[in-house]
């Protein structure tokens, strides 16, 4: 049996992964705030599921031309939060294709992912390939 902090993890890589808004927006709430360490439009500093999803899924889709794959390798999660290991690919038509390796780390309130910070393997190539 998971927590439901794991399922709801997991469920937000299945429809990130999926391009799916609306699955998106059951496991995330509105006023998120988002930490990723990527330089704009990849990442950032952001407040709210629609900055987010303009930042980052829109305006870094504009520039991949397609949606990143992800494989989560483990979910371990208790009442407050939940930490992911994932693996990802992300592909730039000037730059080819990437593989790497973060870890998320997601809060929780009201049923909801309400907090997540991203912890990048290699912080510096992935900027790199990022810019």
């Amino acid at each position: 049996m998971t927590h439901p902090h794991e399922d709801l993890v997991r469920r937000y890589y299945a429809a990130r992964e999926a391009g799916d808004r609306d699955g998106i927006r059951t496991v995330v709430a509105d006023d998120v705030a988002w930490h990723d360490p990527y330089p704009p439009p990849h990442g950032g500093e952001l407040q709210g599921l629609d900055n987010v999803f303009a930042q980052i899924f829109d305006a870094a889709g504009d520039i991949t031309k397609e949606p990143p794959r992800f494989t989560l390798h483990a979910v371990l999660a208790n009442d407050e939060h939940a930490a992911a290991i994932v693996e990802w690919t992300a592909t730039m038509p000037e730059k080819g294709s990437m593989v790497g390796q973060e870890v998320g780390v997601f809060h929780f309130a009201a049923g909801k992912i309400r907090e997540v910070w991203f912890f990048p393997e290699d912080h510096h190539a992935y900027r790199e390939f990022f810019s």
